[in-house]
């Protein structure tokens, strides 16, 4: 019986076969005779080319030893000395190679290893590995395997997997296996870590939005997910997710903000809170005016109050959406349940690839189902099927089974609602986003949003106006009033200023209203300004006050003044007075827009990072404002009319757990930028490659 040994580094790199029946005996210098059971036939004898690898580490000398001229090799790396025969086995040198050189050894701790690793199966082999550059620091290595367990939501038994062992080991021999109950505890120290750190980092944070949802676990345990949204002193846009508690039945709007108050108060964040965003429920109502009532009671309502609650944009379009697919819900069930029909079958599919070949029909695209639950996947479903409306007209004269073939007026009005969604889908994706800020945003996009339903309201076409009334209808009961905090958002954009306002005014309003409404949304501007440069020049003031007190006793007193002397102060007051400087929001209202070069992505943050000088007050002001998101979700949750569902791991966990992972797990990936694929994007991958499969085939027959 052999047993094969790889041993492979910048030297060595051999295979050889061990028999394990022969004895070696091969005496050191010191006399200690090595008695190894190994031995390696077949070796070069003296004027030829050696073979074995392990001469690549040791060169022969002649020793005189008692009068006599003695044959022996030494270790180029350790100059250890063995005495050696010419064509003799080699199987002692091997070993002094693998296990023995004292150098080697510290040279592998820094750059490589030998693996021999048993596996389940009990088949044992060996591995030579490249390690990272340094010492193996086991407590590092733990603490990354946390980070990896958390960010990429993998379960804690991972750590225990035969192949991740497998691959740590390779990387670095000196690798040792942890448990799936150490790396949990390691997942804790990490989560407490972390936490701290954020702690940290929101002391210097001057105003936090807030964004809440509710999710449900498949045993039906109510979960509260609680964002803070803020842009940090880089000017750059953050999204950390602080808390996923369990909410005691029923929800009701006290139980959502006693939870939303406790976590503010563990983080010690509970005065710098300047909005929440929350989907249109009566709870969610109801917690708003509880929050709004406590922080106003303490004196810490930001933005005067009128901000405060913010309604979730995505909930409202989808709210309209829905009502608008609606008219149509004959036809698409008639294409669901064709797409379905043919997807079950790949024959049925090569069938249907077929005729889109014989009738020159692009066959990249593929034929889309939908979920119920999500506007944007029926939207991508009709483009589909309306893509493929010729082949699935000449697939269902073919198939006898085929019965649900939507008629001419059915694909007539699919075509134009279709279309029509398009800005819905455009608007739910910018008000969606969670890299760059969204409020600015917002006006523009409903204005464009009521201006579609409204043409089509008034449309000649029937469909168009049956379909466009409820649509209106819903449109007006939740943003007939746009919210102040939403216009001024608008104006801290420079390439739209008080522009936004004054031409979406006219489309949202009525004439007679414009005027008034855009005054409206001035003077709350200029009221949140004089707040901002107050607590401006009191922080001023008091800086100031601190410097130069020490200086009192020698500063000249204004009583000591020289007539002279306040006659000229008088003139210089009075010619200030006359050309009183312009507030920077002065100056920045009334210089013209900034136009992007060349149509180059516009980030407004980056904007006022470069100007914050120039409108050192205003720029405050616009960075507590531009961190205000218009959603509580993210995009590809934002087309959703059914509630967020935690998968089966993170409901078997215990509360604690689910809160570590998944608050812990969004913190890692926000300091890595990572993100983590949904069941969506991973279907919708599945879904594409099925198609080029069975078109592939088809290309093949």
């Amino acid at each position: 019986m052999s047993t094969p040994i790889e041993v492979e580094d910048e030297n060595v790199n051999a295979s050889i076969a061990i028999e394990e029946s022969q004895s070696v005996h091969l005496e050191e210098e010191d006399g200690e005779t090595v008695n190894e059971d190994i031995e390696e036939p077949g070796l070069s004898k003296a004027g030829r080319k050696r073979k074995s690898p392990v001469w690549k580490h040791f060169v022969e000398i002649e020793v005189q030893e008692k009068g006599k001229v003695v044959p022996k090799v030494e270790c180029k790396h350790c100059k250890k000395r063995y005495k050696y025969v010419d064509g003799g086995p080699t199987s002692t040198l091997l070993l002094h190679v693998k296990s023995k050189c004292a150098a080697l050894k510290k040279e592998r701790g820094k750059t490589q290893g030998m693996l021999n690793f048993e596996s389940q199966e009990s088949t044992n082999f060996s591995l030579g590995i490249s390690g990272p550059g340094g010492g193996y620091d086991h407590a590092k290595n733990r603490e990354i395997m946390a980070k990896m367990i958390i960010a990429h939501e993998l379960p804690f038994a991972f750590v225990e997997y035969t192949w991740f062992n497998i691959l740590m080991k390779y990387n670095n021999h000196m690798f040792q296996k942890v448990s799936r109950q150490t790396i949990k505890k390691e997942c804790m120290k990490v989560f407490e870590s972390e936490r701290e750190k954020m702690k940290k980092w929101f002391k210097d944070i001057s105003k936090i939005s807030l964004t809440s949802d509710c999710w449900t676990s498949n045993t039906s345990v109510g979960y509260m997910s609680l964002t803070a949204h803020y842009v940090d002193a880089n000017w750059k846009l953050q999204k950390r997710i602080i808390s996923f508690i369990d909410l005691a039945p029923p929800h009701s709007g006290e139980v959502i903000s006693d939870g939303i108050l406790d976590c503010l108060m563990k983080w010690g964040i509970q005065d710098k809170i300047g909005t929440i965003t929350l989907d249109n429920a009566s709870s969610n109502d109801r917690a708003a005016y509880l929050l709004k009532s406590n922080f106003e009671g303490r004196d810490k309502l930001h933005f005067g109050g009128l901000f405060f609650h913010v309604r979730c944009c995505a909930h409202i379009l989808n709210l309209i959406v829905q009502d608008g697919l609606k008219v149509i819900k004959e036809c698409l069930f008639k294409i669901r349940e064709g797409v379905k029909y043919l997807r079950k079958s790949p024959s049925k599919l090569f069938k249907f690839g077929e005729i889109a070949i014989a009738h020159g029909v692009e066959t990249k695209r593929s034929l889309c189902s939908d979920v119920q639950t999500r506007w944007n996947s029926t939207h991508r479903m009709l483009k589909s099927a309306l893509h493929y409306k010729t082949v699935i007209h000449q697939y269902a004269m073919r198939d006898p089974n085929y019965e649900w073939e939507p008629k001419d007026v059915e694909w007539d009005e699919a075509g134009k609602i279709c279309k029509f969604l398009e800005v819905f889908v455009e608007a739910t994706n910018i008000f969606s986003g969670t890299t760059y800020p969204t409020a600015n945003l917002f006006l523009v996009e409903t204005y464009n949003v009521k201006k579609e339903i409204c043409e089509a309201y008034r449309s000649s076409d029937e469909f168009l106006r049956k379909m466009s009334k409820p649509m209106f209808e819903k449109f007006e009961k939740y943003w007939g009033e746009v919210g102040v905090l939403m216009a001024v958002a608008s104006i801290f954009d420079p390439r739209f200023k008080l522009a936004s306002v004054q031409y979406t005014f006219r489309e949202l309003y009525q004439e007679y209203e414009v005027v008034d409404r855009i005054k409206e949304v001035t003077d709350h501007l200029r009221a949140l300004y004089e707040k901002y440069a107050k607590a401006v020049v009191n922080s001023l003031n008091s800086n100031a006050a601190t410097s130069t007190s020490s200086m009192e006793e020698t500063s000249t007193s204004s009583e000591a003044l020289s007539a002279a002397q306040s006659r000229i102060f008088a003139f210089i007051k009075e010619m200030n007075g006359e050309s009183r400087s312009k507030s920077d929001l002065e100056v920045y209202l009334e210089e013209p827009p900034f136009v992007p070069e060349g149509g180059r992505p516009f980030d407004v943050l980056v904007w006022w990072c470069q100007n914050c000088s120039k409108f050192p007050i205003l720029s405050k002001l616009a960075k507590d404002v531009l961190c205000i998101p218009v959603t509580t979700v993210a995009s590809e949750s934002a087309f959703s009319a059914g509630g967020r569902v935690l998968d089966d791991y993170r409901s078997s966990l215990s509360k604690d757990m689910v809160e570590l992972l998944v608050c812990g797990g969004d913190w890692l990936r926000a300091a890595s930028k990572s993100t983590v694929l949904t069941l969506q994007q991973l279907a919708k991958e599945e879904e594409q490659l099925e198609v080029e499969i069975a078109m592939k085939n088809l290309s093949m027959s």
